[in-house]
């Protein structure tokens, strides 16, 4: 280095003289620069130690001389070991330089010290310890352990690698349901574990090598390090967001796959409820516990539809089908929105059930179904409507009695009119009252059709139902009359029964029966006229053996007797008990001529 470009060298004003000094003046006009070097060293090393507890200096700097020129310094370790030798300089040779070096007045004050844009960017090994912590912690927390990477901290990088692959072992393959939520938190901690301790790795390495040649190289530069910190750092977000879009994904394939298979179990029992209620029960609670588990997946939002369905196919379309399906569903302790809905139902499903059964001839359970209608919900709409619906039912029952179909209308009509009777309500039965007065004409009808038609048990069940149901109508005498000749009809149909008169001829001819029979006797006959003859027991009687007679002497105050008063004529007779008429017991039916006044005698064997 020559003394015209030495940075602190002597004034333009100083004598001339002073340039002409041996070579030891030489010499120290050298060693000034060194001496400034030394003191610029030092001003580097203090920089680094401030740098360990936080402080910044840039790395290169250039100064300017007084006489306008420029000196570059290089802060490595080498140049600061050189200026650290030479700043131990005697103390004797700075003082002889004392006066030949002292600078006189500067013409204008040296420049402030700025960075140089063509200098290249440092090596990772010459790395400020200022930017180490943060960055580091940074490019931990993407999961990868790449702090750890950046340090070169490599046990420390297997354990944050560990970790990571640990989650993944958990979460992965994905389910249908999400890692439990401590493992995130755990993970999260860890994260923030590995995060911190290498900020601490980071800051301790910086203060262990402050002003140190020796310092441990980095894997990026400062720079580089930073940028990826942060681009590393969505890592574990977008990972997080992914997997939880992945695995909301998998949970509605298998919410769909559970919801077709309740599907396909209802659809396989078809219309029928009763042997497949556990089908239902199960299908159901697999609705509810899709709607109730993951409220907020498309599955649970075709749920309501599903519930709709489900409730419509076990209800099909029969009334007392669906009163049984709400019956089940309304059961106090049934979850979801069914049971609120199936209790609101159960008047109504009482009403039709109670209806279709009126209409289908079930009158018991017609009956029992609308009197649990008027008796528990009395207040309700279906309740209300029951007068009217069934007036207007029986008004149709009615009206089939002018039809071809006498008897079948008929009996209709006639179990309508008991069947409303019946009913504890004055307004339903007070229904009947109608039906009770046509009734009865229709009932002879159809008796009378079946006894032209020789169908004497037809016959005789409908004018028993006339007879019996209705004893005070006036077609009530006419009826009994044909039964009498229906019944005797039955016994021996060759007979030649013929349907009786309605206006019978004056009895002319006395007959009077008397019975030695310990039972009631009736007798029953046709002919001229038709009727029937009865007798009570005879107390004193008892029965004969087989094949002998009682002395029929007549009159007997203890001997019960009957006399009835006919048209003379020829008649069929035969006896009846229970309402059954019964031919006697050798001629079945017997052919009798009244002429005269007369009597006979009844009697019964013992077997």
């Amino acid at each position: 280095m020559s003394t015209d470009t030495a940075p602190d060298a002597a004034p333009t004003g100083e004598p001339a003289g002073a340039t002409s000094k041996g070579h030891d003046a030489a010499e120290q006009v050298v060693s000034e620069p060194r001496s400034e070097a030394a003191a610029r060293a030092a001003a580097w090393a203090a920089t680094a130690r401030a740098a360990a507890t936080g402080a910044g200096a840039p790395r290169r700097a250039q100064a300017a001389s007084p006489t306008g020129a420029e000196a570059t310094t290089e802060a490595s370790s080498d140049t600061t070991s050189e200026a650290s030798s030479t700043a131990e300089a005697t103390p004797d040779a700075r003082s002889d330089l004392a006066p030949d070096t002292t600078p006189g007045p500067s013409p204008e004050a040296a420049p402030a010290a700025t960075p140089d844009p063509g200098v290249p960017d440092e090596a990772p090994g010459d790395l400020p310890p200022s930017t180490r912590p943060l960055t580091t912690a940074l490019l931990n927390l993407s999961g990868l352990g790449l702090g750890y990477l950046h340090l070169r901290a490599w046990p420390r990088l297997v354990v944050a690698l560990a970790a990571t692959a640990g989650l993944a072992w958990v979460a992965l393959p994905i389910g249908r349901e999400p890692v439990a939520a401590w493992w995130a938190v755990g993970y999260a901690g860890a994260l923030a574990l590995f995060a911190l301790d290498a900020a601490l790795l980071a800051r301790h390495r910086a203060r262990r090598t402050a002003g140190s040649a020796n310092r441990r190289r980095t894997t990026w530069s400062p720079r580089t390090a930073g940028r990826l910190a942060w681009a590393t750092l969505a890592i574990v977000p977008l990972l997080g967001a992914g997997y939880a879009v992945a695995q909301h994904e998998v949970l509605e394939a298998h919410l769909a796959f559970d919801l077709e298979r309740a599907e396909a179990s209802l659809e396989s029992t078809g219309t029928a409820f009763g042997p497949f209620r556990k089908t239902y029960d199960a299908a159901y609670a697999t609705y509810l516990a899709v709607a109730a588990d993951h409220p907020a997946t498309r599955a649970a939002d075709r749920v309501p539809g599903l519930i709709d369905d489900l409730y419509a196919q076990a209800k099909t379309d029969d009334p007392c089908t669906g009163l049984v399906v709400v019956r089940h569903f309304a059961e106090p302790g049934t979850p979801g929105p069914l049971q609120g809905v199936a209790e609101s139902e159960i008047p109504g499903a009482l009403h039709d059930c109670g209806l279709r059964s009126a209409e289908a001839g079930n009158f018991d359970m017609s009956r029992t179904y609308l009197t649990e209608l008027l008796a528990d919900h009395p207040a309700s709409g279906p309740a209300s409507a029951v007068p009217g619906d069934l007036a207007e039912w029986r008004d149709g029952v009615l009206k089939e009695l002018s039809g071809a179909k006498r008897c079948t209308d008929t009996g209709a009509a006639a179990a309508s009119a008991g069947f409303l009777a019946k009913f504890d309500s004055g307004k339903v039965s007070s229904l009947a009252d109608e039906a009770r007065e046509q009734v009865p004409a229709g009932l002879l009808k159809c008796g009378l059709q079946e006894f032209e038609r020789e169908r004497y048990a037809t016959a005789v069940q409908a004018l028993n139902g006339l007879v019996e149901s209705y004893p005070r109508a006036k077609e009530a005498d006419y009826a009994e009359r044909v039964r009498i000749a229906a019944g005797i009809a039955l016994v021996d149909p060759k007979a030649g029964v013929r349907l009786p008169a309605r206006d019978e001829p004056e009895g002319t001819v006395t007959l009077t029966v008397y019975n030695y029979s310990p039972d009631p006797f009736e007798m029953v006959f046709t002919g001229p006229a038709t009727g029937v003859v009865k007798i009570d027991a005879c107390d004193d009687c008892e029965y004969l053996p087989e094949g002998e007679q009682p002395v029929c002497s007549g009159y007997s105050l203890t001997l019960p007797s009957t006399t009835i008063t006919i048209p003379a004529g020829d008649y069929l007779t035969a006896t009846r008990r229970d309402k059954t008429v019964l031919g006697w017991e050798d001629d079945g039916v017997d052919k009798v001529s009244f002429t005269a006044d007369s009597g006979f005698c009844t009697w019964s064997y013992r077997y």
